[in-house]
Formats: structure tokens, C-alpha cells, sequence
């Protein structure tokens, strides 16, 4: 954008004034020409030349040929008014007095005659800079320090230029200004008939940017670096998050939705922050998820996190060009794992002892040992009134491949079981599936020891009949063992006396030799796998 060719021009004659080494006196020394140009304003059409020699220069003079001419052609002007100058800050530098007035602007070709006071004469060529001369006035930038309100910047200034063929200034109309933006995007607009322009963008960039502008002329053309640039920084504001939650609850593989409200303090008050991006990470050795939302005109903003398990999710604005970071929010989300039970079973033994065993799966995490419980439960049909029988804890497995569990206890001759775990924030609560278990109830009525009393050597016979409960009633149970057993006086010990079989009609007997008094009883006591144990009436007889 910059004609920096244009700056060089001048910047040789400072360039020589500096770096060209002053030759010793002695004779026959010619003069050095360290360069030849327009000076920091061309528009003024004067030539300034930048020379030393072993004694004081006393003539020159400049022969300008026009350009793009041959080396042949004759020169266009010469001027030999040369006087010193010392506005450039460089010692041995000369400027003519009065402005070129040539038809053509361009780069001139000029050939520089240089005579010292003992007479050593050089020529020596270089090129001098006929061209516009382009003066920026008043640029500014409007705010100078945008901020969240304020994001867009007016960018003003004026244009004059000065033409050194007439040595007029005039508003710079209707010409093209390059806007040179550090941190952002160049953009050009155009000046008007008073040499003014206008242009708006929007900062993106939190830094410091520098604010250029350029005029750009079809015709050659100088800008001076005066009033070149300004400069425009962003004002950070400081946020807040506010939470609609301080926790939440979620099943394993729900996505959770954390939400709130971004403020952003403006003026002295907050105010709801539009358009911010808010971050919201979960993370740990192994890995993290994270959701961005966008706050909408209200500030509010909702983000979805789907966790592996249960942690806490931090909550803040993102930095921007006009935002700060937020102090950071925290939402603990509680991710309950699936759990499930596997291989339930339930089977009831002939003293009506219930055993339920299965095994319980909490995925990759063993409940701690306060949520490690598996509940047995019955019920008489299988829907409702379900009840605890026993609660026990499962045993120390791989939680994925499910932790064994078992558990014992009287139980109803018939009904429906089912394991329950009740789980927490951390496991979701499941059931197992429901097993009905039952066996054949049976009683032994009528039980009776005779004749009592009875005398020593006699004999004693028990009676009895056994029935078991069958299509909801009672019915004799025949051709099974009824065990008779005795417990002498004063003994604590029964003692098996033999087996009676029941008769169709469901009725025992047996008889014993009287000895000593005693109780006596009768027993099913190795019924099928279908029934239960049962035991008729104890009968205590003396023996006389």
C-alpha cells in the first residue's frame, strides 16, 4: 500500500550525510556526492543535494533530463541556486531557493556538478523525485478504547495534496485511502470532494492495533510519515456465571445439561452478556468432554455433557476481544451407572427355608460398601405388597462380570421373589426379575399315643394321619414314611423309633414296647423335593 520507493528518495540524502567519511585535505581531492533529492516535501519542488570535499564547495548545479529519456537527450532545466541547509539535522547539505516548475511529473535523471574552493571539480548522477506530495490531517479513530457496547471503530481523517508544477494545495476528491490495521483486516474507502473519508470496522483482537492511513494517487506520489497512524486498544470487561444449579443427577449415557446466566459489568451494573462463548470442561487423567455454548440476548446459555461418571464440571466466559475470564463455576454432576442382576434364583427347601442367590452388575465401579446391599424380597402374587425379607452384600468381584450374592430365610410355602437394589446418586436403582418358588404343605393329624397309661412291657401304638394341601385343600397323602420318634423323661434327646407308611385313606400306626416314660410324636421328615416337613401332635404317656 505504502509508496515506501517514494521515502528512499529523501532518505538518501540523510543516508550519505551519514554515512559518507569526509576525505582528508590534500590536493587534488574531488568532491563526493553522497546523493540528490526531494526532501521530506516534494510537493515544494525543491532539489536538495547531500556532498563533501577536502575544502569548501563553492558551486553546483543540478542538469535535470526528463524521464524515460535517452541518455542523449538534452537536459529539461538546470538550476545552480543552491544555498545550505541545515532543517535536514545533516551537516554539507544545500537546497535551491526557488521551486521547479517542470511540466512532467516522474523520476528525473540528474547529473550534479560539484566545485570545491582549490578548484577539484565532479560530476556525479543520481535521480531526483518529481511527485504529488500527500498530507494526511486530523486522522482519528473513534472510541479510541472500543468496548462491549462499543465494538465498531470510525476511522477519520482529510486529505490535501500539494502539486510541486504549480506549488497549489488542494483537497485530496474522490481518491482511494488505504487503511492499514495491525491486528485486523485492511479495508480501503474513498475521500469526498473536501478531501475527507470515513470508514467503520469492528475490533476482533484484544491488542493494541496501529491505525494507518494511505492515500493512493494514479499519479507519482509522496506521503509524509506525519500524522501517520493511531492507535486503538479494547477495554476487557469483567464477567460473571451465574448457575441455575449447583448439582445435578443424570443416568449414565444422559447427556447433562448445565445452564445459568453470563453477565458482563458495564457502567457499574451487570448486565446480560450476548454472544459470549462459555466453557464448561469435565476432566481426569484419562481424558475430559466439554460443551460451548453461546449465551443468547438474555445472557442464558445451556450446554450438554455427557459424562463417564460422576465429577464436577467447571463453568466460566471465555476471554474475548472486550471480555475477561470469568471466576470459574463448579456444577457436581452425579452420573448414575446402570446396574443389573444376573442368574436370580429362588428355591425353597422342605424345612421352608427360602435360598436366593444371583449376582449384581454395577459396570466398571464397585458400589461403596453402604450402597453395596442387595435387598430379597417377597410377595404373595407378584405385584404388590412386596416386603424385605433380608438384605445382604454381595461379594468382592469384578462389578463388570457381577459380584455374587446369597441369602437364606423362613419363607411362606408358595410365592414370588425378586432381588432389589436400591442404589444412589452414583447407581441407578434395578430389580431383578421375579421367580415364583413353592412346595406341597403337610400335617399330621390325629396323633396319638395309646393307651396311656400304660404298664411296663406293654405294648404302646401311635396313631396318626397325613395329609398334604392340594388344589386348596387338604387331602391324604398315601404311601409315604411317617417317622416315630420318643424322647425319654428328663432327656432332651428324641430318638428314632422306626417308620410308619400311610395307608390310602392317608392314617399311620405303629406299636412299641412300653419301657419308660416319654413323649412321643410322629414325623415326615424326608418328604419328596415337592413337599414340606411336617410333624403331628407331641403326646407324652406314662409308663406304669
Amino acid at each position: 500500500m505504502r509508496k515506501r520507493s517514494l521515502v528512499l528518495a529523501c532518505a538518501s540524502v540523510a543516508a550519505g550525510l551519514l554515512l559518507g567519511p569526509v576525505p582528508a585535505a590534500h590536493a587534488a581531492v574531488a568532491p563526493v556526492l553522497y546523493g540528490v533529492g526531494s526532501g521530506d516535501h516534494p510537493g515544494a519542488g525543491l532539489v536538495w543535494v547531500s556532498a563533501s570535499s577536502d575544502t569548501a564547495i563553492t558551486s553546483i548545479t543540478a542538469h535535470l533530463y526528463a524521464p524515460g529519456s535517452a541518455a542523449d537527450a538534452p537536459e529539461v532545466t538546470e538550476v545552480s541556486d543552491f544555498t545550505p541547509d541545515s532543517s535536514t539535522g545533516f551537516a554539507h547539505t544545500w537546497r535551491t531557493t526557488a521551486p521547479l516548475r517542470l511540466a512532467d511529473l516522474g523520476t528525473y535523471r540528474v547529473v550534479i556538478d560539484l566545485t570545491d574552493a582549490d578548484g577539484d571539480t565532479t560530476s556525479a548522477e543520481g535521480t531526483y523525485q518529481y511527485e504529488l506530495e500527500a498530507n494526511l490531517t486530523d486522522l482519528a479513530a473513534t472510541p479510541q478504547n472500543p468496548d462491549y457496547e462499543h465494538q465498531d471503530v470510525t476511522v477519520t481523517g482529510g486529505f490535501t495534496v500539494t502539486d510541486p508544477r504549480t506549488g497549489e494545495t488542494t483537497p485530496a476528491a474522490g481518491a482511494k485511502v488505504d487503511l492499514e490495521i495491525s491486528n485486523g483486516d485492511d479495508t480501503t474507502t474513498t475521500t469526498g470532494t473536501d478531501g475527507r473519508f470515513t470508514s467503520v470496522y469492528t475490533v476482533t483482537s484484544p491488542s493494541s492495533a496501529t491505525v494507518n492511513a494511505w492515500l493512493r494517487l494514479d499519479d507519482p506520489w509522496y506521503q509524509s510519515r506525519a500524522n501517520e497512524s493511531v492507535e486503538v486498544r479494547a477495554v476487557q470487561s469483567d464477567t460473571r456465571v451465574t448457575l441455575d444449579a449447583a448439582e445435578l443427577d443424570v443416568k449414565a449415557g444422559q447427556a447433562a445439561k448445565v445452564s445459568g446466566t453470563a453477565e458482563v459489568y458495564l457502567d457499574g451494573a451487570w448486565k446480560p452478556l450476548a454472544g459470549a462463548t462459555v466453557e464448561e470442561i469435565w476432566s481426569n487423567e484419562f481424558g475430559g468432554v466439554a460443551s460451548r455454548p453461546v449465551t443468547g440476548a438474555d445472557g442464558r446459555f445451556t450446554g450438554e455433557l455427557t459424562l463417564p461418571k460422576s465429577g464436577t464440571v467447571e463453568v466460566r466466559v471465555l476471554t474475548g476481544t472486550f471480555l475477561k475470564f470469568s471466576e470459574l463455576q463448579t456444577v457436581k454432576v452425579y452420573v448414575a451407572q446402570k446396574t443389573y442382576f444376573t442368574n436370580f434364583t429362588a428355591s425353597l427347601d422342605k424345612y421352608s427355608a427360602l435360598t436366593a442367590k444371583g449376582g449384581l452388575n454395577t459396570g466398571r465401579y464397585q458400589p461403596p460398601g453402604v450402597v453395596d446391599k442387595v435387598e430379597l424380597q417377597y410377595s404373595a402374587d407378584g405385584k404388590t405388597g412386596w416386603k424385605t425379607m433380608k438384605t445382604v452384600t454381595p461379594g468382592s468381584s469384578d462389578p463388570d462380570a457381577a459380584a455374587p450374592f446369597k441369602g437364606t430365610f423362613d419363607a411362606p410355602y408358595k410365592g414370588y421373589y425378586r432381588a432389589h437394589f436400591k442404589g444412589s446418586r452414583d447407581f441407578q436403582e434395578s430389580y431383578s426379575y421375579v421367580v415364583h418358588a413353592t412346595r406341597t404343605p403337610t400335617r399330621i393329624i390325629d396323633g396319638n399315643a395309646a393307651p396311656e397309661p400304660v404298664r411296663k412291657g406293654r405294648t404302646i401304638t401311635y396313631k396318626g394321619k397325613l395329609q398334604h394341601y392340594t388344589s386348596g385343600v387338604w387331602k391324604a397323602y398315601a404311601g409315604q414314611k411317617v417317622k416315630m420318634l420318643f424322647k425319654p423323661k428328663g432327656s432332651s434327646s428324641w430318638y428314632d423309633m422306626g417308620n410308619a407308611t400311610t395307608r390310602t385313606d392317608g392314617t399311620f400306626s405303629k406299636g412299641f414296647t412300653a419301657s419308660k416314660d416319654g413323649t412321643w410324636v410322629a414325623v415326615l421328615l424326608y418328604p419328596n423335593s415337592t413337599h414340606l416337613v411336617s410333624s403331628g401332635r407331641e403326646d407324652f404317656v406314662d409308663v406304669v
